[in-house]
């Protein structure tokens, strides 16, 4: 097999890596937060900057400072993380990452939030996974929902 071949077959399997750790990444949010779920997406000495409300540094922070803030700030979300644009380094052992976020989130007081965005990160090749070493959200939008959320009907509209 050819060395460029190699190569390139590497770079697909980086950029499918790579989408995998944006979607463990909305799951992990998802899921409680999940802390144990966080934790290994992230470098030891990662840096998660969340808009203007802050920044958590080191992946032990990150994880439980997500995960803490369900009682403060967001109990729920529903995270989507689309159109992902990944930009591999020449050894393919780092990148650079832009996604767009669309949420639905129920705040800790209840109320029923949108919120729109994106993310800038970068990424580094571990001998196990990929993993965020700088994440930065920027929020675009974050609208409260005076409707709030319903339960699924028993049945959907017929008309």
């Amino acid at each position: 097999m050819s060395a460029d071949l190699i190569m390139r077959v590497a770079r697909l399997e980086a950029h499918r890596d790579i989408e995998r750790l944006i979607a463990d990444l909305g799951h992990a949010f998802d899921s409680g937060p999940s802390a144990a779920a966080l934790l290994g997406l992230f470098t030891d000495d990662a840096r998660f900057e969340i808009d203007r409300y802050g920044m958590l540094t080191g992946a032990q922070a990150i994880a439980e400072g997500v995960a803490g803030n369900a009682g403060r700030g967001f109990r729920w979300t529903l995270h989507y993380l689309v159109s992902p644009r990944i930009d591999l380094s020449d050894d393919a052992a780092s990148a650079s990452l832009s996604f767009m976020l669309w949420e639905a989130a129920t705040s800790a007081s209840g109320r029923a939030y949108w919120i729109g965005g994106s993310y800038d990160a970068r990424a580094v090749s571990g001998a196990d996974r990929w993993r965020f070493t700088h994440l930065r959200l920027k929020a675009d939008l974050i609208s409260h929902y005076p409707e709030g959320w319903h339960d699924k009907p028993d049945a959907l509209d017929q008309a």
